[in-house]
């Protein structure tokens, strides 16, 4: 594992140095249009991902969330990475943090088959965390031109944070009526709608709730198992928190395919513990 645990921070400082501390000039180009240069910026990271892999002789392949397209590495090899290369890159343009996650599967997908999870924060929070059963949640800060680490995360059993996503227009009334109680509570509205960064803040917070809805326009959620909701999911427990998709442990649903959606709750106890007297679990 300690050859992927260094591939993920070769694949950081490039993509920190590429595209978040001054794009390059390929990326700057007045006529072209923000779909255009998204696609850019998704393609080039991408790029460097797979390459940084391709040195690691354990992954047999890689598959992305943006493409869905298995891509072998090494065919002898016994983890399949899946990735979100950049986290709601459209934030980009308003200079947020952004990140990227990765999942390890061993040897088909599967959340019973993660052997580790990782996400990464770009731009003025440049930060890494990369978490294995066996180690626990390791907490890493870029100073000094390497990645040093600093105290491991754990959650208190209760937070002060409310990270809840979706349109509220959309929203059912169990969600409403559980979000206004965390707000009567006096839990503070934190959302960027980077799912690496919002995690980030709960995690360095010690505490707190995130959410990514059912709303009546999305009924499934907008978060995929098998890139987004299972590596952030096994970071969240291993940081002594919960994971539920309303009533049910997000680790114990198996993916139908790598489309699968579903809602999203994590946090500390419990906070998940109210998410899931809400939805009658």
């Amino acid at each position: 594992m300690i050859e992927i645990f260094n591939a993920v921070s070769n694949i950081a400082v490039h993509i920190e140095k590429d595209i978040f501390n001054g794009l390059s000039d390929e990326f700057f180009d007045v006529n072209i249009t923000d779909e255009k240069l998204h696609s850019k910026i998704y393609a080039k990271c991408t790029e460097i991902i797979e390459n940084e892999f391709e040195k690691v002789k354990s992954v047999k392949c890689a598959l992305s969330k943006d493409k869905k397209q298995m891509c072998t590495i090494n065919p002898n090899g016994k983890y399949i990475i899946a990735y979100v290369s950049i986290d709601n890159v459209e934030l980009l343009d308003v200079d947020y943090s952004l990140g990227t996650i990765l999942c390890v599967y061993e040897n088909e997908i599967s959340p019973k088959n993660i052997k580790a999870a990782a996400y990464i924060t770009y731009g003025p929070t440049f930060q890494m965390v990369f978490a294995t059963a066996n180690e626990g949640v390791k907490f890493f800060s870029y100073e000094g031109e390497k990645f040093v680490q600093k105290e491991s995360f754990r959650l208190s059993s209760s937070g002060k944070i409310n990270s809840t996503g979706g349109n509220i227009a959309q929203w059912t009334s169990e969600h409403k009526g559980l979000m206004q109680s965390f707000f009567d509570d006096g839990y503070r509205l934190r959302f960027s709608d980077s799912l690496s960064l919002d995690t980030h803040q709960i995690l360095f917070k010690r505490g707190g709730i995130y959410s990514n809805p059912a709303t009546n326009e999305n009924p499934n959620g907008t978060l995929e198992l098998v890139f987004e909701a299972y590596p952030i999911s096994f970071i969240v427990e291993l940081a002594g928190g919960a994971s539920v998709d309303g009533k049910y442990r997000i680790l114990d649903i198996e993916s139908l395919n790598v489309h699968h959606k579903s809602p999203l709750y994590f946090g500390s106890l419990n906070e998940i513990q109210r998410v899931k007297s809400t939805f009658g679990a």
